[in-house]
């Protein structure tokens, strides 16, 4: 899986540089056949990990249930709802803990609530099920944080660290797969199991449930709100025409800002 990924090797204790010699990183006290083979082991390492992790996914949470109904109420107090607090916890800590990869896994985390809390507004002003799209914004980024896992792993054993496009690109090709497993092994309802595969595809010819529409409009305001610098311009202008979303929508959207917020640090 990882064949051909540009890597760097992390220098090790009391090594002074790295020096680059085409896609690598490596210490320059070591010779260049070991950073060769080092190379090839991570990539066989990583390809290997994949293939025997995906059949051992983290179990759902036993307060899933609970965050279910809670999410009916995300807009009234969610973590005074009971088990709701656990389920975000078990939720966060099985699939967004990512040790080596921290930085990565909590921007992932932080968009993955944001998009709930939108979606879940989104979906209240379409009437679709508010309870699908927040768990499917919680989730819609499953796949890729677990694969994001996956990588971490190997890359503290191993000592040696994807780029930031190739991590990208790694956790990307690998994302869908892992979401189908994840949705299959947790058993998750069709309505959030449709958001969680298909929001993607809104836009595009395929039809999509209301839910999946509302995760995909919801990730927009989430993107808008943590990273403003990656908004596509008309990119809500767009996706408003094609929800029939009205300006006072989405002003009424805008409105969960100081919510989502609140919710990202009272979780932090």
């Amino acid at each position: 899986m990882a064949h051909g990924l540009p890597l760097r090797a992390l220098p090790r204790a009391g090594s002074r540089s790295v020096t680059r010699i085409g896609n690598l990183m490596f210490n320059p006290q070591a010779p260049s056949p070991e950073v060769s083979n080092r190379s090839l082991v991570f990539q066989h390492a990583l390809a290997a990990a994949f293939k025997a992790r995906r059949q051992n996914l983290p179990g759902v949470p036993a307060s899933m249930g609970a965050l279910l109904d809670a999410a009916k109420h995300v807009s009234s107090g969610l973590l005074t709802r009971p088990g709701a607090r656990d389920a975000l916890g078990e939720i966060r800590a099985r699939l967004f803990h990512a040790p080596g990869r921290d930085a990565e896994a909590q921007a992932s985390w932080h968009e993955s609530v944001a998009t709930a809390v939108f979606a879940a507004r989104v979906a209240q002003l379409r009437q679709a099920s508010v309870a699908a799209a927040f768990c499917g914004g919680l989730l819609h980024r499953a796949g890729e944080t677990l694969a994001l896992k996956m990588l971490a792993r190997v890359e503290l054993e191993y000592r040696m660290k994807l780029d930031s496009g190739s991590r990208r690109e790694w956790c990307a090709a690998n994302g869908h797969d892992l979401a189908e497993r994840l949705v299959r092994v947790w058993g998750l309802s069709p309505e959030v199991g449709a958001c969680v595969l298909g929001w993607k595809q809104f836009g595009e010819f395929t039809e999509v449930s209301p839910e999946s529409a509302a995760l995909y409009f919801g990730r927009l305001f989430a993107i808008e709100l943590l990273q403003p610098q990656f908004c596509v311009p008309g990119a809500f202008d767009q996706a408003a025409a094609e929800l029939g979303l009205a300006a006072d929508a989405l002003a009424q959207i805008r409105g969960e800002d100081g919510h989502v917020r609140e919710l990202i640090r009272a979780l932090d």
